[in-house]
């Protein structure tokens, strides 16, 4: 079996991460893979797991650009040329071009949907969901049917996955004199709420509580952040780093794990930090509460509660036992639930149920 993935581009994030991962999984297994994209940042890291990269300009947010034609000739080029047997999209800009691909080059493809989509009339009318759909969270899924009528029939429902053994590393003893690190990862946009982990810190720097916040990613709102830390006279607490494929090392700081999403597919940087075993902090919403149940293994709060989140981060810092049993219970969750090898057998699973179900057509 061969599998031809396609996305916009390969930048570190949760897609890039995710077809990265699953075509690593797929090569151990015997499974060849290749990527159509406009490529990024993360194109070495294909190249050294043998996932061949193919150069195609998904470059652009609209269905209806000129990009998504020609993509969808080079994609049906690309499935005959690779002798690909189904073609698997990330994006909506990839999913209109693979619908259009499938059909000339005669090869079935399926559609992973990471998010929430906005009801667009394109969407409504063209819905392009491909022979099977794969939908990362119970929210996601249900927002396929209810907001755009996909047939359930259609639907998989398949998580996240980790490689579990890469986030087992432990903070070392000798950054304790330091004090406690609050930690984020990710893009660096508004939907991500990391204004809202910044007003934490400054309200915890108000209860002369020792600890530090690093925030990991790029993106847009770097610079308004930064300001806002500065503003908050937080600036020499809240220190950012750029984004780096090895999230391990930094998770590997963190004491805790805050996740202030506005709006959340599922959560890939969450599942990373529940595999490192550490004590979570998430908004309630979307996807999040497919994996955080409130007090067992993390702690939810209402998106945008900026008291409620630096309670919650209080309570972790001072109680140093429950820090301990929440991040030892997101640990279980994520061996039991969100293991990369999981997710790999599911989707292999859904490849050949397409499969089969094409040949007897």
């Amino acid at each position: 079996m061969k599998i031809l993935f396609a996305a916009n581009h390969l930048n570190i994030g949760g897609i890039a991460n995710y077809i990265l991962a699953l075509g690593r999984a797929f090569a151990a297994r015997g499974w060849a893979s290749c990527v159509a994209s406009s490529g990024g940042a993360l194109e070495p890291e294909f190249a050294k797991s043998g996932i061949k990269f193919i150069k195609v300009d998904f470059r652009t947010k609209s269905e209806l650009s000129p990009k998504v034609l020609s993509g969808a000739f080079r994609l049906s080029e690309i499935a005959r040329e690779e002798g690909a047997d189904i073609i698997h999209a990330h994006t909506r800009v990839t999913q209109v071009a693979a619908a259009i691909a499938s059909r000339l080059a005669h090869v079935p493809y399926i559609v992973t949907c990471h998010g929430f989509f906005r009801r667009r009339l394109g969407r409504m009318l063209f819905g392009c969901w491909g022979d099977k759909v794969i939908a990362i969270s119970g929210p996601v899924r249900e927002s396929l049917i209810n907001d755009f009528m996909v047939d359930p029939r259609r639907i998989e429902l398949i998580h996240n996955g980790v490689e579990l053994d890469k986030f087992s590393k432990e903070r070392s003893p000798e950054d304790e004199r330091d004090g406690l690190v609050i930690g984020t990862i990710g893009r660096l946009s508004p939907v991500k709420g990391h204004r809202f982990l910044i007003e934490a810190i400054a309200n915890l720097s108000c209860r002369e509580v020792d600890v530090r916040a690093i925030i990991v990613g790029d993106g847009p709102e770097e610079d308004n952040l930064k300001k806002l830390a500065k503003g908050f006279k937080v600036g020499g607490r809240v220190h950012f780093f750029k984004s780096d494929l090895d999230t391990a090392k930094y998770l590997a700081m963190m004491d805790v794990f805050v996740f202030p999403s506005i709006k959340e597919g599922l959560g890939l940087a969450l599942l990373e930090a529940m595999a490192a075993g550490k004590a979570c902090v998430a908004s309630d919403i979307g996807g999040i509460s497919d994996i955080i149940k409130n007090g067992e293994n993390g702690i939810l709060v209402k998106v945008g509660d900026v008291r409620a989140l630096a309670d919650s981060i209080f309570r972790l810092v001072v109680d140093v036992g429950l820090r301990t049993r929440l991040g030892a219970k997101a640990r279980e969750t994520a061996v039991s639930r969100f293991s990369l090898e999981t997710m790999t057998d599911r989707t292999l699973n859904l490849y050949n149920e397409v499969l089969n179900a094409h040949a007897n057509q």
